[in-house]
């Protein structure tokens, strides 16, 4: 007969969060202006949220978003 083997895996501990500060915010992003990075300014929509989902444009709009259409 033959013993069975048991192999000792490592557990996961539980998952680290992340809440960056103003600071680490701000450090981030110069950086990422520095290697050339470019951040869009993006408007807020005039629309109620609400209204959006239920007309069902909420996916266009999101597509067209994505698709820089």
């Amino acid at each position: 007969m033959k013993k069975s083997i048991k192999i000792k895996r490592r557990q996961r501990k539980g998952s680290i969060s992340f809440n960056p500060d103003k600071q680490y915010v701000a450090v981030a992003v110069e950086e990422f202006l520095k290697k050339g990075g470019r951040i869009s300014h993006i408007e807020v929509a005039e629309r109620d949220t609400q209204d959006i989902i239920a007309s069902g444009e909420g996916s266009l709009d999101a597509d067209e978003f994505l698709l820089g259409i």
